[in-house]
């Protein structure tokens, strides 16, 4: 069954305007979301949800777990999400049953008192503790902490803290402490002394008297290393002073299949039978067991059946591809995922390629797409000219007229571009000791599907495409190589040439 008829996009995937949309804990703080929608298109993670079960014990004051939780990763991998999840349970007692349906945590504690801090908001102009005393109602509590600024002890936090059940958020501190390194406070600056209050908050959160408080944290180590030095610090304190440390929990987990879940929740509003998912990957491991037969793959057929039934409808090779760029500086992980594939979900339907595709592919990225386009340049910028060159170029790209035209008899098809995206997402990373490429057996693997014709991949693209990119075999190989195609090896991994001529590639020094 093809994707039009077995699956429903979200009307949000086509909404341009709702792509950009970023939550932030402003936007709980201020309710400013919709709850019912926000559970509808996210997923409770395994991470998210022990952080729920958690922090919900500790606000009922039904466990001794420590009452600090830092959810540690990388930029947008679901921080934000996690601790308005939380939030959103913890303000509504009804969405609990809802939501977490035969789960009785949060049952036996009423509304929860949320306040919290953002980072972003540089301009708290009596500091992250006169922020967080102001939406609790006690601001006058830590007046003796606002002129001068200086951080509130142990004790003043818990005389503000101490008595209803209070979660506290705060988000994005490390941009917020890189900030208040400018703002002087006597020999000091606000950024130290901003570390001292969150420490000493720390402290105070593991004394008895604050036993149904939870402080919840969010970290940007890889993203703001001054700043989380800073946080860090906090941290460390502590541990050092309590002898017991902060519980780390990874909202979206790198293994297993989280990823998926997240992106069928998030971008599909219907999905279908499982005797339907069932028939298509056994319709692709046909086609395996068949390119397996003309020895061009050595993927096993019921491997990967197993693997798009978990996957479904998004091939499998999208998580295994997305984990050699998502380290990439600037990605925004989960996020940009999601906006990516949103994306191109999006021009599937629009264009109607979803009524003869079964799932969706890596190869599926239409890079003649502006929006597409757009996305994967952000996630490797210097990229840009070997796409136009050699895969999308409005038909004028080296792989585009190599398929219109067709070659050795063969009728046009998107081989040529499908080969290159594939090599493309493969080869996006660009941080030190990456992965690039893909060996010829799985790109064959990768492209194996109901109906494609892979007796003449190997023979018609794979070993014919260098010939077409500009390849010379010969003494003087080195020397042969157009401006754009070293710009393709130099990104790319010559896969092709290691596949058939290992030995010159290593005497030009090509791998």
């Amino acid at each position: 069954m093809y994707l039009s008829q077995a699956c429903k996009p979200r009307q949000s995937v086509f909404d341009r305007s709702r792509r950009d949309v970023v939550l932030n804990i402003s936007d709980l703080l201020e309710d400013r979301i919709d709850s019912d929608r926000f559970f509808e298109e996210n997923y409770i993670t395994s991470g998210m949800g022990t952080l729920i079960d958690k922090a919900f014990g500790r606000l009922e004051n039904t466990s001794s777990q420590a009452g600090t939780f830092l959810l540690a990763q990388a930029m947008g991998g679901g921080k934000t999400h996690s601790m308005i999840a939380l939030g959103l349970l913890a303000k509504r007692p009804e969405l609990r049953t809802k939501v977490l349906e035969n789960n009785q945590v949060g049952s036996s504690v009423g509304v929860v008192k949320v306040i919290g801090f953002n980072g972003r908001e540089a301009d708290a102009k009596f500091g992250l503790w006169g922020e967080l005393a102001e939406q609790l109602d006690k601001k006058e509590v830590f007046n003796d902490h606002y002129a001068p600024l200086n951080a509130p002890g142990v004790t003043a936090w818990v005389n503000l803290l101490q008595g209803e059940p209070t979660l506290i958020f705060l988000d994005e501190l490390p941009p917020y402490l890189e900030n208040a390194k400018t703002r002087a406070l006597g020999s000091s600056d606000l950024s130290v002394a901003t570390a001292t209050a969150i420490s000493n908050l720390l402290v105070a959160v593991d004394r008895p008297e604050l036993s149904n408080v939870c402080v919840v944290i969010s970290d940007l180590t890889a993203s703001w290393e001054g700043g989380s030095g800073q946080l860090n610090t906090a941290i460390t304190n502590l541990q050092n002073e309590t002898g017991r440390s902060a519980l780390r929990l990874e909202p979206v987990s790198s293994q297993g299949s989280e990823l998926y879940y997240i992106l069928r929740t998030r971008l599909f509003e219907e999905l279908p039978e499982e005797s339907v998912i069932n028939d298509v990957a056994q319709a692709y491991a046909k086609s395996v067991k068949d390119a397996k037969e003309m020895d061009v793959t050595n993927a096993s057929p019921d491997s990967y059946a197993a693997q798009l039934i978990e996957s479904y409808p998004f091939h499998f090779s999208i998580r295994d591809l997305y984990a050699r760029f998502k380290e990439n500086p600037g990605f925004q992980q989960t996020r940009g995922l999601i906006r990516l594939l949103r994306a191109v979900v999006a021009n599937i339907y629009n264009t109607d390629q979803a009524e003869g595709l079964m799932l969706i592919h890596p190869y599926d990225l239409d890079l003649n797409n502006d929006e597409i386009l757009s996305e994967v340049k952000a996630i490797n910028p210097s990229l840009g000219e070997a796409i136009a060159h050699d895969i999308a170029k409005e038909g004028f790209s080296v792989a585009e007229q190599q398929d219109s035209r067709g070659v050795r008899e063969r009728p046009a098809t998107t081989d040529f571009q499908d080969v290159a995206k594939l090599i493309l997402v493969a080869s996006l990373a660009n941080i030190p000791n990456a992965t690039h490429g893909l060996r010829e057996s799985e790109v064959i693997g990768f492209l194996c599907a109901p109906g494609r014709d892979l007796s003449t991949i190997k023979k018609s693209v794979v070993d014919y495409l260098p010939t077409k990119l500009g390849i010379c075999i010969g003494a003087k190989m080195a020397d042969c190589f157009s401006k754009m195609f070293k710009i393709w090896l130099q990104n790319y991994t010559v896969w092709l040439i290691l596949t058939t001529n290992r030995q010159l590639s290593k005497n030009y020094g090509l791998i």
